[in-house]
């Protein structure tokens, strides 16, 4: 429990640093009138915030944090046309600044700044920025880097990229096992098979964990069931090439000597045809299939 000394102090230290603000804010705007209605920032460095917030400024980051958090809400309820976010990332970086390991900020703030127009900026190009802000203070953190992974794969579909930032974090001190496994994911719903292939075989050959190399045999199995639905693609297309009709069984391609029987998907289910197209049956187990719609 904090004692009234403290409580104290940090009041004093509260209105010290609202007045120094209010000096510099009212200096500021003597210098130049403002040219928008957005609301102002109440300083204009990060670095003179943390001069004038003396060794407050873990609750100088507050104030900002709070401020962007309502900013944040306020732009979400305004009229749809009126939504304008312009402050979010400069409130997000002065109180980052001001307290450099301040993890919710970061995490929230990227969220903030990634969710898509109206309901928020729609930067993830910011989100970026103000994560690899916090990776440079706090390089061992793995959470900074998944969220990173997670902001490539939602918005910005980069995948690669996403399955990279996976990988980083996983590497890093206490990360959680399952974030390699978030990496081959990753891979295959971006369509990156072969890499996503050799993920899965690492993490089934190296791992000593159950649920692990169960996971990995699973999704070894969707990749190759993926990879037989391109084969399958590949001789419907002969068949009709030669008949001048697509196949109406697979009958129709062991008659025609493409395949010796009806074929079966790595759990020994057997595919079907849907409209001349090949596909897993809905009584398989390994649907859905990540990014089938995606090539090699």
């Amino acid at each position: 429990m904090t004692s009234p000394a403290i409580r104290a102090a940090r009041l004093i230290a509260c209105v010290a640093f609202a007045t120094a603000v209010g000096l510099n804010v009212t200096a500021a705007g003597m210098a130049r009138p403002r040219a928008t209605t957005e609301a102002p920032l109440w300083l204009q460095s990060p670095d003179v915030a943390r001069r004038l917030s003396l060794s407050f400024r873990d609750l100088a980051a507050d104030v900002y944090w709070v401020r962007a958090v309502v900013y944040y809400g306020s732009e979400r309820l305004a009229p749809g046309g009126e939504k304008r976010y312009a402050l979010l990332y400069p409130l997000l970086d002065f109180s980052t600044s001001l307290d450099q390991r301040f993890d919710v900020a970061y995490s929230l703030g990227a969220i903030f700044l990634s969710e898509g127009h109206p309901g928020g900026p729609g930067r993830p190009d910011l989100a970026l920025q103000l994560l690899a802000k916090g990776r440079r203070y706090e390089p061992e953190r793995w959470q900074y880097a998944h969220d990173m992974a997670f902001v490539h794969y939602w918005w910005l579909k980069d995948f690669r990229a996403a399955a990279t930032h996976f990988e980083e974090a996983a590497r890093l001190p206490a990360a959680p096992l399952w974030l390699r496994t978030m990496a081959a994911v990753t891979l295959a719903k971006g369509g990156d098979r072969d890499a996503a292939r050799q993920l899965w075989t690492q993490l089934l050959d190296g791992s000593e964990v159950d649920w692990i190399k169960r996971s990995a045999v699973f999704h070894l199995q969707q990749i190759r069931a993926l990879d037989d639905l391109d084969a399958l693609r590949g001789l419907i297309e002969r068949f009709t090439a030669r008949a001048g009709r697509p196949p109406s069984s697979w009958d129709d391609l062991v008659r025609a000597g493409l395949l010796r029987a009806v074929p079966v998907d790595p759990q020994e289910v057997p595919y079907v045809l849907q409209n001349g197209a090949p596909a897993l049956s809905p009584a398989s187990s390994l649907l859905p299939l990540p990014g089938h719609e995606a090539g090699r």
